[in-house]
């Protein structure tokens, strides 16, 4: 893609929920966004969603879909995102990965290195770093004064409240079974490469983290920077997590997660400790569609506390993640969550297990 384009053609990798719920509506609605061929493993969803989209390219092989030459772009929304990235920066197109960036340091280490030798465009879909309610909260957590705790909470609910949301299309049973297989196999290889073999058994505990928490992690970055240690970590009654992170002499973070699958409500925020304030941002189920994010502040005014809660705006972060994609390509900078900062968001998650004592 040049300079002088201004529409950007996008293959879709992956036609699963968060592809259908949330990034397809965009990529159609955008006027500067084109979905010029789409992906799956499962022949029947690729054509469902293909159909559905009124796109004529479908494939299930994403090597052949690379072979195209006006697409300038690719999404990848597939269970293991790093190959595809890899394949992808090397045929010369820019990447747009949901998170992680990868199962490991090594992994996400090539990706980033095949981005970089190919200049293509690297971003991974951290919507929440694009989030408007978010975005007003980190000038306020930056300059907060006497910073003593933060807290990062996230006991994500039930997805099954989806099945009353969105019409999910979904494909037939026809991915050969072998295939599935050794996804799988490789998945839980490559889990466990990064955290180590002693702590295997954390393996199903650190996809989580990585698939859900991920998040966390990149907003905590986002807000305040790489903790400089980790005091405390524990993993505990089926795949919760418990951590004590260490920013400086005089601040902590303690970290608190886990999915709670028979819970509706979305239960996630960042809070921040100061002398004077305290400021803490509130994000909703994120499959709902321009849900604000709230912050709330209470601080010290002539003497006494004043609590305020303030909506920034409705528009939604998924739509602005993509916004953002386009913007880096066209306008040649590089991404806010770029390949380097995600892989720093995986290193926080593999040091918080390792520091788990088995």
């Amino acid at each position: 893609m040049t300079s002088a384009a201004t529409v950007l053609r996008v293959g879709v990798v992956g036609c699963g929920q968060i592809s259908q719920f949330m990034h397809l509506p965009y990529l159609k609605r955008h006027a500067f966004l084109e979905i010029a061929a789409m992906c799956d493993l499962s022949p029947s969803l690729v054509g469902a969603v293909a159909d559905h989209y009124g796109v004529e390219r479908r494939f299930t092989d994403y090597r052949r879909m690379l072979e195209l030459s006006d697409v300038d772009a690719v999404f990848v929304a597939t269970r293991d995102h790093a190959q595809v990235s890899i394949d992808s920066a090397n045929a010369g197109k820019h990447v747009m990965s949901e998170k992680p960036i990868a199962f490991n340091l090594e992994d996400a280490d090539r990706v980033v290195a095949a981005a970089k030798a190919n200049r293509v465009k690297l971003m991974i879909a951290y919507m929440k770093r694009y989030d408007p309610g978010f975005e007003y909260a980190v000038p306020l957590f930056k300059a907060m004064k006497g910073l003593r705790l933060i807290r990062i909470h996230d006991f994500g609910g039930a997805f099954a409240i989806n099945d009353g949301i969105f019409d999910l299309m979904r494909g037939a049973d026809d991915i050969p079974a072998a295939v599935v297989a050794a996804e799988r196999e490789k998945m839980q290889a490559d889990l466990v490469q990064a955290i180590g073999r002693e702590r295997a058994h954390f393996a199903q505990t650190y996809s989580s983290l990585l698939h859900l928490c991920t998040h966390d992690a990149t907003i905590l970055r986002g807000a305040f920077g790489n903790p400089s240690g980790i005091e405390y970590a524990d993993i505990y009654s089926g795949g919760h997590t418990i951590a004590v992170l260490k920013y400086g002499e005089e601040t902590r973070c303690v970290w608190e997660s886990g999915l709670q699958r028979d819970k509706v409500p979305w239960d996630e925020s960042l809070t921040a400790y100061g002398a004077e304030q305290t400021v803490r941002v509130d994000f909703p189920f994120p499959y709902l569609h321009n849900a604000a994010t709230t912050v709330h502040v209470s601080e010290k005014q002539d003497g006494v506390f004043v609590d305020r809660t303030v909506t920034a705006s409705f528009d939604e972060a998924f739509r602005r993640e993509w916004r953002h994609f386009y913007d880096c390509i066209v306008e040649d900078r590089e991404p806010l969550t770029s390949g380097d900062d995600a892989r720093a968001d995986v290193q926080m998650l593999v040091d918080v297990v390792r520091a788990v004592r088995v």
